[in-house]
């Protein structure tokens, strides 16, 4: 990375894992019964562990992208990162799939907002990524 440019789609993949890491400590499902409303966390269901796991792989591979230099990393952080969070927006639409009529709570949607956020941010990544012909050409260079 050319240390006078900043990477915006890595700060924003680090963005999507927090927002998303916020969400899954937040409500994710409310169930209403005769005693009241009971909430249940993210990390109370599968779906949610799924997520919170891919959160904090999101998080730690756009942090990769932005902070390392060398292209062969920063190729393989674009491509995890978007795979990531590719992973924690199918663990929201299966947590959706599971809320079994209770309500969903915002912290879902706050997950489902950092899940696409995350995509986009991979793409956008993958994109920037130096192709792997100038990854070679690259590497010939400093071999010689």
């Amino acid at each position: 990375m050319r240390a006078e440019k900043l990477s915006y789609p890595g700060i924003a993949g680090s963005v999507a894992g927090v927002l998303g890491l916020m969400g899954v400590y937040s409500v994710w499902f409310e169930v209403s019964g005769p005693l009241g409303t009971s909430t249940i966390d993210g990390t109370g269901d599968a779906s949610g562990t799924l997520a919170l796991a891919m959160t904090i792989a999101l998080f730690a591979f756009s942090v990769g992208y932005v902070l390392l230099d060398d292209p062969r990393l920063r190729r393989a952080f674009a491509a995890l990162m978007t795979v990531t969070a590719v992973v924690l927006t199918l663990a929201c639409v299966w947590g959706v799939t599971r809320a079994d009529g209770s309500d969903l709570g915002f912290g879902m949607w706050l997950t489902a907002v950092g899940g696409v956020l995350g995509i986009g941010a991979g793409i956008l990544t993958l994109r920037d990524a130096p192709p792997d012909g100038e990854i070679a050409e690259e590497t010939e260079a400093v071999a010689s």
